[in-house]
């Protein structure tokens, strides 16, 4: 399992459009992925709704989550869709 800490840099926080693409980046991978944010229950990365329900705010610490394969791959992109903005 490979994990990796992210922040929400968004004034608008997690919104739909950051969800669609860590959603996007999660169903192009192979391995299982989930994002938790502390005192919330794990998401589902390929679930827009899921992933919205976090209600994570600017400055929410994220733990990104992934088993499989390509674990390493599909964190490390999940992280650059927080680090490159894309939005955020």
């Amino acid at each position: 399992m490979k994990i990796r800490n992210v922040v929400v840099r968004s004034e608008h926080g997690l919104h739909a459009r950051v969800a669609a693409s860590v959603v996007k980046v999660a169903h192009n991978h192979e391995s299982s992925v989930s994002i938790q944010c502390e005192g919330c229950p794990r998401a589902n990365a390929g679930s827009i709704m899921e992933l919205l329900m976090l209600e994570a705010g600017m400055g929410t610490r994220l733990q990104v989550m992934a088993e499989g394969s390509d674990e390493d791959a599909v964190v490390d992109a999940i992280a650059d869709v927080f680090e490159q903005g894309d939005g955020i």
